[in-house]
Protein backbone atom coordinates (compact mmCIF):
# COMPACT_ATOMS: atom_id res chain seq x y z
CA UNK A 1 0.00 0.00 0.00
CA UNK A 2 1.11 3.51 -0.82
CA UNK A 3 1.26 5.06 2.67
CA UNK A 4 0.98 8.57 1.24
CA UNK A 5 -2.29 7.98 -0.62
CA UNK A 6 -3.75 4.95 1.09
CA UNK A 7 -4.04 3.10 -2.26
CA UNK A 8 -2.61 -0.28 -3.12
CA UNK A 9 0.35 -0.02 -5.48
CA UNK A 10 0.06 -1.72 -8.88
CA UNK A 11 1.99 -5.02 -9.07
CA UNK A 12 5.19 -4.89 -11.11
CA UNK A 13 4.76 -5.64 -14.80
CA UNK A 14 5.53 -9.22 -15.78
CA UNK A 15 8.76 -9.52 -17.75
CA UNK A 16 8.36 -10.02 -21.50
CA UNK A 17 8.68 -13.68 -22.49
CA UNK A 18 12.02 -14.67 -23.93
CA UNK A 19 10.50 -16.20 -27.05
CA UNK A 20 8.67 -15.15 -30.21
CA UNK A 21 6.43 -16.92 -32.70
CA UNK A 22 3.02 -18.39 -33.19
CA UNK A 23 0.85 -20.16 -35.71
CA UNK A 24 -2.43 -18.85 -37.08
CA UNK A 25 -4.27 -20.58 -39.94
CA UNK A 26 -4.69 -18.57 -43.13
CA UNK A 27 -8.23 -17.79 -44.27
CA UNK A 28 -9.31 -16.36 -47.63
CA UNK A 29 -12.77 -14.79 -47.57
CA UNK A 30 -15.34 -17.03 -45.90
CA UNK A 31 -13.42 -20.03 -44.50
CA UNK A 32 -16.60 -22.07 -43.99
CA UNK A 33 -17.49 -23.97 -40.84
CA UNK A 34 -15.44 -27.06 -41.67
CA UNK A 35 -12.15 -25.21 -41.20
CA UNK A 36 -12.85 -24.79 -37.48
CA UNK A 37 -14.98 -27.89 -36.85
CA UNK A 38 -13.23 -30.76 -38.62
CA UNK A 39 -11.44 -33.09 -36.23
CA UNK A 40 -8.62 -34.83 -38.13
CA UNK A 41 -8.90 -38.63 -38.06
CA UNK A 42 -6.11 -40.97 -39.18
CA UNK A 43 -6.62 -43.59 -41.86
CA UNK A 44 -6.32 -47.00 -40.12
CA UNK A 45 -4.94 -48.44 -43.36
CA UNK A 46 -2.34 -45.69 -43.78
CA UNK A 47 -0.44 -45.11 -40.55
CA UNK A 48 2.79 -44.43 -42.44
CA UNK A 49 1.20 -41.84 -44.71
CA UNK A 50 1.90 -38.36 -43.33
CA UNK A 51 -0.85 -35.73 -43.02
CA UNK A 52 1.48 -32.93 -44.11
CA UNK A 53 4.95 -32.89 -45.67
CA UNK A 54 7.07 -29.84 -46.50
CA UNK A 55 10.47 -28.73 -47.74
CA UNK A 56 12.41 -25.51 -48.20
CA UNK A 57 15.92 -24.99 -49.53
CA UNK A 58 18.24 -23.01 -51.81
CA UNK A 59 19.76 -24.31 -55.04
CA UNK A 60 23.41 -23.22 -55.33
CA UNK A 61 25.85 -22.71 -58.17
CA UNK A 62 28.79 -22.80 -55.80
CA UNK A 63 29.50 -21.46 -52.30
CA UNK A 64 27.30 -18.45 -51.57
CA UNK A 65 26.04 -18.40 -55.18
CA UNK A 66 22.28 -19.02 -54.98
CA UNK A 67 20.39 -19.89 -58.15
CA UNK A 68 16.89 -20.18 -56.74
CA UNK A 69 14.76 -20.64 -53.64
CA UNK A 70 12.42 -23.64 -53.51
CA UNK A 71 9.44 -24.30 -51.24
CA UNK A 72 7.19 -27.35 -51.30
CA UNK A 73 4.25 -28.62 -49.26
CA UNK A 74 1.53 -31.25 -49.47
CA UNK A 75 -1.35 -30.91 -47.01
CA UNK A 76 -4.19 -33.35 -46.38
CA UNK A 77 -7.52 -31.74 -47.18
CA UNK A 78 -10.38 -31.19 -44.76
CA UNK A 79 -12.50 -33.89 -46.40
CA UNK A 80 -9.83 -36.57 -46.01
CA UNK A 81 -9.12 -35.43 -42.46
CA UNK A 82 -12.79 -35.68 -41.57
CA UNK A 83 -13.41 -39.09 -43.14
CA UNK A 84 -10.08 -40.59 -42.08
CA UNK A 85 -8.55 -41.08 -45.53
CA UNK A 86 -4.92 -40.63 -46.44
CA UNK A 87 -3.52 -37.67 -48.34
CA UNK A 88 -3.61 -38.62 -52.03
CA UNK A 89 -1.37 -35.83 -53.35
CA UNK A 90 2.39 -36.22 -53.70
CA UNK A 91 5.40 -34.23 -54.92
CA UNK A 92 8.97 -35.04 -55.85
CA UNK A 93 12.02 -33.16 -57.10
CA UNK A 94 15.56 -33.85 -58.27
CA UNK A 95 18.52 -31.89 -59.54
CA UNK A 96 20.28 -33.66 -62.37
CA UNK A 97 23.73 -35.05 -61.59
CA UNK A 98 25.41 -32.44 -63.77
CA UNK A 99 23.57 -29.65 -61.93
CA UNK A 100 21.99 -28.32 -65.12
CA UNK A 101 18.29 -29.00 -64.52
CA UNK A 102 15.87 -28.99 -61.61
CA UNK A 103 13.02 -31.44 -62.11
CA UNK A 104 9.65 -31.22 -60.33
CA UNK A 105 6.82 -33.74 -60.27
CA UNK A 106 3.45 -33.00 -58.66
CA UNK A 107 0.73 -35.67 -58.66
CA UNK A 108 -2.88 -35.84 -57.51
CA UNK A 109 -4.34 -39.27 -56.82
CA UNK A 110 -7.91 -39.63 -58.10
CA UNK A 111 -10.17 -39.58 -55.05
CA UNK A 112 -12.44 -42.43 -56.18
CA UNK A 113 -9.52 -44.87 -56.12
CA UNK A 114 -8.79 -46.13 -52.59
CA UNK A 115 -5.11 -46.70 -53.45
CA UNK A 116 -4.58 -43.68 -55.68
CA UNK A 117 -1.99 -42.20 -53.34
CA UNK A 118 0.27 -45.09 -54.35
CA UNK A 119 -0.10 -44.11 -58.01
CA UNK A 120 0.71 -40.51 -57.06
CA UNK A 121 3.87 -41.64 -55.25
CA UNK A 122 5.11 -43.45 -58.37
CA UNK A 123 4.22 -40.56 -60.67
CA UNK A 124 5.81 -37.89 -58.47
CA UNK A 125 8.81 -39.62 -56.93
CA UNK A 126 9.86 -42.60 -59.04
CA UNK A 127 9.11 -40.89 -62.34
CA UNK A 128 10.82 -37.63 -61.37
CA UNK A 129 13.99 -39.55 -60.56
CA UNK A 130 13.68 -41.41 -63.88
CA UNK A 131 13.19 -38.13 -65.74
CA UNK A 132 16.20 -36.51 -64.08
CA UNK A 133 18.36 -39.49 -65.01
CA UNK A 134 17.14 -39.42 -68.62
CA UNK A 135 18.10 -35.75 -68.98
CA UNK A 136 21.74 -36.77 -68.72
CA UNK A 137 21.56 -37.86 -72.36
CA UNK A 138 18.58 -35.94 -73.79
CA UNK A 139 17.83 -32.23 -73.63
CA UNK A 140 14.30 -31.14 -72.62
CA UNK A 141 13.40 -29.72 -76.04
CA UNK A 142 14.00 -33.12 -77.66
CA UNK A 143 12.74 -35.28 -74.82
CA UNK A 144 10.47 -38.25 -75.81
CA UNK A 145 7.60 -37.27 -73.54
CA UNK A 146 5.17 -39.80 -75.00
CA UNK A 147 7.43 -42.78 -74.32
CA UNK A 148 8.22 -41.43 -70.87
CA UNK A 149 4.55 -41.03 -69.92
CA UNK A 150 3.76 -44.51 -71.20
CA UNK A 151 6.57 -45.93 -69.06
CA UNK A 152 5.10 -44.23 -65.98
CA UNK A 153 1.62 -45.53 -66.86
CA UNK A 154 2.99 -49.06 -67.28
CA UNK A 155 4.78 -48.90 -63.94
CA UNK A 156 1.57 -47.81 -62.17
CA UNK A 157 -0.43 -50.51 -63.96
CA UNK A 158 2.02 -53.24 -62.92
CA UNK A 159 2.04 -52.00 -59.33
CA UNK A 160 -1.74 -51.93 -59.34
CA UNK A 161 -1.95 -55.59 -60.34
CA UNK A 162 0.49 -56.45 -57.55
CA UNK A 163 -1.59 -54.58 -54.97
CA UNK A 164 -4.81 -56.16 -56.18
CA UNK A 165 -3.15 -59.57 -56.22
CA UNK A 166 -4.50 -60.21 -59.69
CA UNK A 167 -2.21 -60.48 -62.67
CA UNK A 168 -5.25 -60.80 -64.94
CA UNK A 169 -6.78 -57.45 -63.87
CA UNK A 170 -7.33 -55.27 -66.92
CA UNK A 171 -6.26 -51.64 -67.22
CA UNK A 172 -9.67 -50.15 -66.42
CA UNK A 173 -9.98 -52.25 -63.28
CA UNK A 174 -6.54 -51.18 -62.11
CA UNK A 175 -7.34 -47.52 -62.85
CA UNK A 176 -10.48 -47.83 -60.74
CA UNK A 177 -8.33 -48.55 -57.71
CA UNK A 178 -5.30 -46.34 -58.28
CA UNK A 179 -5.00 -43.47 -60.72
CA UNK A 180 -3.32 -40.09 -60.72
CA UNK A 181 -2.87 -36.85 -62.60
CA UNK A 182 0.63 -35.42 -62.77
CA UNK A 183 2.64 -32.46 -64.02
CA UNK A 184 6.38 -32.45 -64.67
CA UNK A 185 8.51 -29.30 -64.81
CA UNK A 186 12.09 -29.19 -66.04
CA UNK A 187 13.81 -25.92 -65.11
CA UNK A 188 17.09 -25.02 -66.81
CA UNK A 189 19.28 -23.66 -64.02
CA UNK A 190 21.49 -21.82 -66.51
CA UNK A 191 19.63 -18.59 -67.25
CA UNK A 192 19.61 -16.95 -70.66
CA UNK A 193 19.35 -13.15 -70.50
CA UNK A 194 18.48 -13.57 -66.83
CA UNK A 195 15.51 -15.91 -67.37
CA UNK A 196 15.27 -19.67 -66.78
CA UNK A 197 13.63 -21.79 -69.47
CA UNK A 198 11.00 -24.21 -68.17
CA UNK A 199 9.48 -27.20 -69.97
CA UNK A 200 6.11 -28.39 -68.62
CA UNK A 201 4.23 -31.62 -69.33
CA UNK A 202 0.79 -32.16 -67.78
CA UNK A 203 -1.49 -35.20 -67.64
CA UNK A 204 -4.83 -34.21 -66.14
CA UNK A 205 -5.63 -31.10 -64.14
CA UNK A 206 -2.46 -30.61 -62.13
CA UNK A 207 -1.38 -27.15 -63.27
CA UNK A 208 1.57 -24.77 -63.50
CA UNK A 209 1.48 -21.00 -63.08
CA UNK A 210 4.00 -18.18 -63.33
CA UNK A 211 3.59 -15.19 -61.04
CA UNK A 212 4.59 -12.19 -63.17
CA UNK A 213 5.56 -8.85 -61.63
CA UNK A 214 4.77 -10.23 -58.18
CA UNK A 215 1.04 -9.81 -58.74
CA UNK A 216 -0.27 -11.38 -61.98
CA UNK A 217 -0.84 -15.12 -62.29
CA UNK A 218 -0.20 -16.52 -65.75
CA UNK A 219 -1.58 -20.06 -66.31
CA UNK A 220 0.60 -22.27 -68.47
CA UNK A 221 -2.36 -24.25 -69.86
CA UNK A 222 -6.08 -23.74 -70.32
CA UNK A 223 -7.79 -23.01 -67.00
CA UNK A 224 -9.91 -25.93 -65.81
CA UNK A 225 -13.59 -25.65 -66.85
CA UNK A 226 -12.89 -22.32 -68.53
CA UNK A 227 -16.04 -21.36 -70.43
CA UNK A 228 -17.96 -24.46 -69.34
CA UNK A 229 -21.58 -23.96 -68.28
CA UNK A 230 -21.31 -26.80 -65.78
CA UNK A 231 -18.32 -27.65 -63.63
CA UNK A 232 -16.78 -31.01 -64.52
CA UNK A 233 -14.60 -33.01 -62.15
CA UNK A 234 -13.62 -35.62 -64.73
CA UNK A 235 -9.94 -35.64 -65.71
CA UNK A 236 -7.56 -37.87 -67.59
CA UNK A 237 -5.36 -39.86 -65.25
CA UNK A 238 -2.61 -42.48 -65.43
CA UNK A 239 -2.29 -45.46 -65.77
CA UNK A 240 -4.60 -44.92 -68.74
CA UNK A 241 -2.27 -43.48 -71.42
CA UNK A 242 -3.35 -40.13 -72.90
CA UNK A 243 -5.32 -40.49 -76.17
CA UNK A 244 -2.91 -38.21 -78.05
CA UNK A 245 0.84 -37.76 -77.94
CA UNK A 246 1.55 -35.39 -75.02
CA UNK A 247 3.22 -32.10 -75.91
CA UNK A 248 5.32 -30.09 -73.48
CA UNK A 249 4.77 -26.36 -72.98
CA UNK A 250 7.74 -24.00 -72.84
CA UNK A 251 7.87 -20.88 -70.69
CA UNK A 252 10.35 -18.80 -68.70
CA UNK A 253 10.70 -17.60 -65.14
CA UNK A 254 13.02 -14.78 -64.09
CA UNK A 255 14.11 -13.08 -60.86
CA UNK A 256 11.14 -11.22 -59.39
CA UNK A 257 8.82 -13.98 -60.69
CA UNK A 258 7.83 -17.39 -59.37
CA UNK A 259 6.91 -20.74 -60.90
CA UNK A 260 4.25 -22.68 -58.97
CA UNK A 261 3.20 -26.26 -59.77
CA UNK A 262 -0.02 -27.14 -57.95
CA UNK A 263 -2.69 -29.81 -57.67
CA UNK A 264 -6.32 -28.85 -58.21
CA UNK A 265 -6.74 -28.39 -54.45
CA UNK A 266 -4.90 -25.11 -55.06
CA UNK A 267 -5.68 -24.67 -58.76
CA UNK A 268 -9.47 -24.85 -58.43
CA UNK A 269 -9.82 -22.04 -55.86
CA UNK A 270 -7.13 -20.09 -57.74
CA UNK A 271 -9.42 -20.12 -60.80
CA UNK A 272 -8.09 -17.59 -63.32
CA UNK A 273 -5.80 -16.11 -60.69
CA UNK A 274 -7.75 -12.86 -60.55
CA UNK A 275 -9.92 -13.44 -57.47
CA UNK A 276 -9.37 -13.41 -53.73
CA UNK A 277 -7.25 -16.57 -53.69
CA UNK A 278 -5.09 -15.25 -56.52
CA UNK A 279 -4.52 -12.00 -54.64
CA UNK A 280 -3.69 -13.86 -51.43
CA UNK A 281 -1.18 -16.21 -53.04
CA UNK A 282 0.37 -13.39 -55.08
CA UNK A 283 0.96 -11.41 -51.88
CA UNK A 284 2.21 -14.48 -50.01
CA UNK A 285 4.50 -15.71 -52.80
CA UNK A 286 5.77 -12.46 -54.33
CA UNK A 287 8.98 -13.41 -52.52
CA UNK A 288 9.86 -16.80 -51.00
CA UNK A 289 8.12 -17.32 -47.64
CA UNK A 290 10.51 -17.14 -44.72
CA UNK A 291 10.22 -20.84 -44.00
CA UNK A 292 8.72 -24.06 -45.31
CA UNK A 293 6.31 -23.94 -42.36
CA UNK A 294 4.97 -20.59 -43.57
CA UNK A 295 4.61 -21.97 -47.09
CA UNK A 296 2.75 -25.08 -45.88
CA UNK A 297 0.36 -22.91 -43.85
CA UNK A 298 -0.33 -20.79 -46.94
CA UNK A 299 -0.93 -23.88 -49.09
CA UNK A 300 -3.41 -25.07 -46.46
CA UNK A 301 -5.47 -21.86 -46.43
CA UNK A 302 -9.14 -22.18 -45.50
CA UNK A 303 -11.85 -21.20 -47.98
CA UNK A 304 -15.46 -22.32 -48.01
CA UNK A 305 -16.32 -25.22 -50.36
CA UNK A 306 -12.68 -26.15 -51.05
CA UNK A 307 -11.68 -29.16 -48.96
CA UNK A 308 -9.42 -31.21 -51.25
CA UNK A 309 -5.78 -32.12 -50.61
CA UNK A 310 -3.42 -29.25 -51.41
CA UNK A 311 0.05 -29.50 -52.91
CA UNK A 312 2.40 -26.89 -54.34
CA UNK A 313 6.05 -26.72 -55.33
CA UNK A 314 7.33 -23.19 -56.01
CA UNK A 315 10.58 -21.96 -57.56
CA UNK A 316 11.93 -18.39 -57.20
CA UNK A 317 15.00 -17.50 -59.29
CA UNK A 318 17.63 -15.36 -57.58
CA UNK A 319 19.19 -12.47 -59.48
CA UNK A 320 22.85 -13.09 -60.36
CA UNK A 321 25.31 -10.57 -58.97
Amino acid sequence: MDTATGHHADPPAAPAPDWRGGVRPYEVGDPGRAAANVVPVPDPAGWDRRDTVLDGFVLLDGPKKPIAEVRAASVRGLSHRHYGRVRQDEYGFRRTDDGRYFVIGVADGVSSGPMSHKAAIYAARWATAKLAAALASTEPQGFPWGAFVRSVANRIERRGRELLGREDADLREVAGHLATTVLYAVVDLRPVDGAHTVHLLSIGDTSAWVLRDGKRWEPQAAVKNDGAELHSGSVHALPVPPPAEPVAVRTTVAPGEALAVVTDGVGDPLGHGTGAVGAFLADAWAVPPASALDFAAQVGFARKSFDDDRTAVAFWPVART
